[in-house]
């Protein structure tokens, strides 16, 4: 992490994740962990993660996250998740908050780089979500494919699209704001869907789709809805997604 940036009149700390590879390849561990204690932090990074290929190696490479949030806001926004086609990925996300603690949260993983008209032809993917309260299980999600099978194709699974999106807040949203950002979001969308839903303490939004681009805006759109009808205040967005 570099110097901290306060664009948001709340006070939140903007930190920006760097990982000086660039990229991750076969055989590789990315280890991330994070324990906030008080405030609020928006945690990001300055460009897409990547999971390359390569020849040689038999080991899959692997990322683990785990985020302990004792108290206050932590905002984990990353700008979204490549693999590439031959990539052999094992994504692992553990989350634990404590009582009264608060989360935003999002990942967006593209298949293949469809605006290369490269495809996820080869490799397979294994991506783990475990959020628990004080030990409490909240919610555990998970995906597992390989490259061509059912689960990219099926009308069950991901039905021929590339980008799977997920954001999970913890507040509920009024009816109102609920059905005006799917009217949004799924008129205006071409390439993907929206859904929104309430999981107990969890609001979860989810896309399908073909634009990874897209689905983090409307994410977003979203998180800066939910501020300001929650908390009435409308949140500023990272500089570095801009650049």
């Amino acid at each position: 992490m570099q110097r901290l940036f306060y664009p948001d009149s709340s006070g939140a700390a903007h930190c920006y994740l760097l990982h000086p590879p660039g990229g991750v390849v076969l055989g590789d561990l990315l280890s991330v962990a994070v324990e906030h204690r008080s405030g609020r932090a928006l945690l990001t990074t300055p460009s897409a993660g990547r999971f390359y290929s390569g020849g040689g190696f038999a080991e899959p490479q692997r990322q683990h996250i785990e985020l302990n949030v004792l108290s206050g806001i932590l905002e984990w926004l990353p700008q979204e998740t490549i693999l590439f086609s031959g990539a052999q990925a094992q994504l692992d996300t553990r989350i634990e908050l404590a009582k009264g603690a608060k989360l935003a949260y999002w990942d967006v993983l593209v298949l293949g780089r469809p605006a290369c008209s490269d495809r996820f032809i080869d490799g397979f993917c294994r991506q783990r979500l475990r959020i628990r309260r004080e030990g409490r299980m909240l919610l555990h999600d998970q995906l597992r494919l390989e490259a061509g099978d059912r689960v990219c194709f099926s009308r069950q699974g991901l039905h021929g699209a590339s980008t799977v999106g997920l954001a999970v807040f913890t507040e509920t949203a009024s009816e109102e704001l609920i059905k005006a950002w799917l009217a949004s979001e799924n008129t205006a969308q071409k390439s993907g869907t929206f859904s929104l839903s309430q999981r107990g303490e969890l609001l979860l939004a989810r896309y399908l789709g073909d634009d990874a681009q897209y689905c983090r805006a409307a994410f977003s759109r979203l998180w800066q809805a939910l501020n300001t009808e929650c908390h009435g205040h409308f949140p500023a967005e990272p500089r570095i997604w801009h650049t």
